[in-house]
């Protein structure tokens, strides 16, 4: 639910309706796949930043989650940089890429 309503708040705060739809349609929490996400990131790298805590959130509050130990603040330009490295990833679903990256990157001792 608060997933769904800070969404809406990112998209009221685009600005007109045009903007709003143009918006949804390149924004990176609208990627289906890691390829989307990445190409979209190249236009709004916040709104990256975003997807990515919100992703790994989300996949950490699962079932079968595997524990994650980010030690950086700014862990964005590694997870990046990660998804770009492995093409494998691209036609992952976004949030599963994410955490594929964020677990290769961040295995807990």
């Amino acid at each position: 639910m608060w997933r769904s309503i800070l969404v809406f708040c990112l998209v009221m705060a685009a600005g007109s309706a045009t903007a709003q739809t143009a918006a949804q349609q390149n924004a990176p929490f609208e990627a289906a796949t890691v390829g989307e996400f990445l190409a979209s990131c190249d236009k709004d790298v916040s709104q990256c930043d975003f997807k990515l805590r919100l992703a790994l959130l989300n996949k950490l509050n699962s079932r079968d989650a595997t524990s994650v130990c980010v030690k950086d603040a700014h862990s964005h330009e590694p997870v990046i940089t990660w998804l770009k490295a492995h093409p494998e990833t691209h036609a992952m679903a976004t949030e599963d890429g994410i955490y594929a990256a964020y677990k290769s990157l961040y295995p807990c001792p």
